[in-house]
């Protein structure tokens, strides 16, 4: 005879069994692809709509581009990490350290994502809101914010999905 905690556990509404979660790592790559496309299909839409305006009162530099390519550099770096290498190496002087490499070389790339939404937000800043710029501008400088931001989520999205094993079960209740 079953008892009460071995069939329903200590929630009295059971969370039904969704078939699509047995292909997360797909979903969470179809979802980091289209946030990286969004990203990178609005700081486009940004410069190509800085070409229909007559006169515009700023300049689309190379400042506007750096802080995206970073950011994907960033998510470059992050997406070449296998989550697997983050583990602890042994406790022994003579180990080879390639944890420590996993951590370093991903602790550049969130640093490069994160220094690209902060160059980002600085452009938006010094560029639109403090030099004055008509508020129907201002579209070029969120452009490379969301870019940025998407590009960052992107990078989360996949590593969660990648990270999060689906083989593996861990049943806290049942010590």
């Amino acid at each position: 005879m079953n008892s009460w905690s071995d069939s329903r556990g200590p929630f009295l509404c059971a969370i039904p069994k969704f078939p699509a979660l047995g292909m997360k790592k797909e979903i969470g790559a179809y979802v980091a692809g289209f946030l990286f496309a969004v990203g990178w299909w609005m700081f486009i839409d940004g410069i190509i709509l800085s070409t229909t305006y007559k006169e515009l009162p700023v300049f689309i530099g190379i400042e506007d581009y750096v802080s995206g390519i970073i950011a994907t550099l960033g998510m470059i770096i992050v997406s070449s990490i296998d989550p697997s290498l983050l583990d602890d190496d042994s406790m022994t002087f003579g180990g080879s350290g390639v944890a420590k490499k996993a951590r370093a070389l991903l602790f550049v790339g969130m640093t490069a994502m994160g220094g690209g939404i902060a160059g980002s937000i600085s452009i938006l800043c010094i560029k639109y809101i403090a030099a004055g710029v008509d508020s129907s501008y201002f579209y070029l400088g969120i452009a490379p914010v969301v870019q940025n931001v998407a590009i960052l989520l992107s990078s989360a999205a996949l590593w969660l999905s990648r990270s999060s094993e689906s083989d593996i079960h861990y049943d806290l209740l049942r010590g």
